[in-house]
C-alpha cells in the first residue's frame, strides 16, 4: 500500500528520540506453560514433589505479592507473564526501539542453585532462557533476551555457548548474573565467563538479587524497605574485586552492565579506589592503570530507581558531576517493568534536561552497549528540550 505524506511542505518532521529499556522483567514460574515446556519431565516431576527448596529464614514480605503495579496483572492473575501486555503498557506506548529482558527470577527461585539438585537447577537456568528467546523474542523482534548465568555452579560458562550458538543465538544481547555469590567477583572461578562473554561481544549484567541472596555481609534484613535501600553496596564490593584481581588487564573487552544498583556511589567510589591505589599499588603491580580508569571504561549504569536529592534543584548537579567524571556515555534508561516503582522515559529523563544528556540516556548509551540500532523517526518527541 502507498501512503501519500499530505503535510503542507515545509512542514517540519517532530524529532523522536530512540529509546532502549535495558532492565524489563518477565516474571513467569517454573510451572508457567512457557517455562515448563522447555524442562525434561524428570524437573518437572521433582519440582511437582518436593518444590523449589527453601530461602530460609528471614524473608521479608515485599510491597505487593510480585512487587508489581497493579495495572500489570493478567486476566489470569498473574505479573509478567503475558509479553503482549507487556508490549502494549509500555514497549508501544513509548515507541521504544529495543527491550532488554532481565530475569533474576532464575537465581532467586534457585538461590543460585544451592538448595537443590545441580542438574535441576541447570536444567531451570536453561527453560528459562529459552522461554525468553521463544515467548517473548517470539512475540515481538524488539524483545532481546539475556542469557541468566548460575555463577557459583561449574559449567555456568557452558550455558553461553549452547544460547549464543543456538538458532536464537541473535536474540541473546546480554549475560546476566547475581551480583551475591559464594566469592568475589574478581577470583578466578569466574573467568570461564568473562572468557565467553569477551569472546561473543556481549556485556555481562548484574541485577539485584530479589529475594534470594541478600545485599549484605553479614545475612538477611529484616525489612523490605532495608534490603531495597542497599541495593548499591553490592556493585561496590564487585568493582573493587574486578579491578584489583586485574580481570580488566587479562580481558580488556569485557563490558560490566549493573542494573538496578544505582549509579551515584561510582564517582565518589572512584576517588576512594584511586586514593588506595595511590598508597598500597606496591601490592598490584599487575594493574598499569588507575582504578577509575577501569571504572569509567568497562562499567555501564541504569537509571531506575533514579537518584532523587531530596532538594530537586540539586539534581543537575548530581548529574553533571557523573558526567564531568567521564561517565555521560555510560547511563542507560531502565523502566524496571513491572514493578510498582516503575519509571517511564520521562520520569528518568526528564524533559528539562539537556537534549544530547536525554538523547544519551534514553537510548544512544544502551544502543553503544548491546548493538542494538536504534530506529529511526521511533521513540519520544525532543519537545521541551
Amino acid at each position: 500500500m502507498t501512503l501519500t505524506d499530505t503535510r503542507p511542505a515545509g512542514t517540519p518532521v517532530q524529532e523522536k528520540l530512540g529509546i532502549i529499556d535495558t532492565d524489563f522483567h518477565p516474571m513467569p514460574l517454573p510451572a508457567d506453560p512457557q517455562v515448563a515446556e522447555h524442562l525434561p519431565q524428570r524437573w518437572r516431576d521433582y519440582i511437582a514433589r518436593y518444590g523449589l527448596g527453601s530461602f530460609g529464614g528471614g524473608v521479608s514480605p515485599s510491597q505487593r505479592e510480585f512487587t508489581h503495579r497493579l495495572d500489570a496483572v493478567d486476566e489470569h492473575g498473574r505479573v509478567g507473564v503475558d509479553p503482549h501486555l507487556a508490549v502494549e503498557q509500555v514497549v508501544n506506548k513509548y515507541d521504544m526501539s529495543a527491550v532488554v529482558l532481565t530475569c533474576p527470577q532464575t537465581y532467586i527461585i534457585t538461590h543460585g542453585g544451592a538448595n537443590m539438585p545441580y542438574e535441576c537447577a541447570f536444567a531451570i537456568y536453561r527453560a528459562y532462557n529459552d522461554a525468553l528467546a521463544c515467548t517473548w523474542a517470539g512475540a515481538d523482534d524488539r524483545f532481546k533476551a539475556s542469557i541468566t548465568l548460575p555463577r557459583d555452579l561449574a559449567g555456568a560458562a557452558d550455558e553461553i555457548v549452547r544460547c549464543k550458538e543456538g538458532p536464537a543465538g541473535d536474540t541473546y544481547v546480554q549475560v546476566l548474573m547475581s551480583p551475591a555469590g559464594q566469592d568475589p567477583l574478581g577470583k578466578q572461578r569466574y573467568w570461564p565467563i568473562f572468557e565467553a562473554c569477551e569472546h561473543y561481544g556481549i556485556p555481562l549484567g548484574f541485577h539485584v538479587p530479589g529475594m534470594g541472596r541478600q545485599p549484605t555481609g553479614a545475612g538477611r534484613q529484616n525489612f523490605y524497605a532495608e534490603m531495597h535501600a542497599a541495593f548499591a553496596v553490592l556493585p561496590i564490593s564487585m568493582v573493587s574485586s574486578l579491578v584489583f584481581e586485574g580481570v580488566f588487564e587479562r580481558f580488556p573487552k569485557l563490558k560490566i552492565a549493573l542494573l538496578e544498583l544505582g549509579w551515584d556511589w561510582a564517582v565518589p567510589y572512584a576517588w576512594r579506589l584511586d586514593a588506595t591505589f595511590g598508597k598500597l599499588r606496591d601490592e598490584l603491580p599487575h594493574l598499569s592503570r588507575k582504578p577509575s580508569e577501569y571504572l569509567r571504561e568497562h562499567f555501564w549504569f541504569s537509571t531506575q530507581p533514579i537518584e532523587e536529592p531530596e532538594n530537586p534543584q540539586w539534581t543537575p548537579a548530581v548529574y553533571e558531576m557523573f558526567e564531568e567524571s567521564g561517565f555521560a556515555d555510560r547511563l542507560m534508561f531502565s523502566s524496571d517493568y513491572p514493578h510498582w516503582d516503575f519509571d517511564s522515559p520521562y520520569e528518568s529523563v526528564p524533559q528539562s534536561f539537556p537534549l544530547e544528556r536525554r538523547r544519551r540516556i534514553l537510548g544512544a548509551n544502551a544502543s553503544a552497549l548491546y548493538n542494538i540500532p536504534l530506529r529511526t523517526g521511533h521513540g519520544i518527541p525532543a519537545v521541551g528540550a
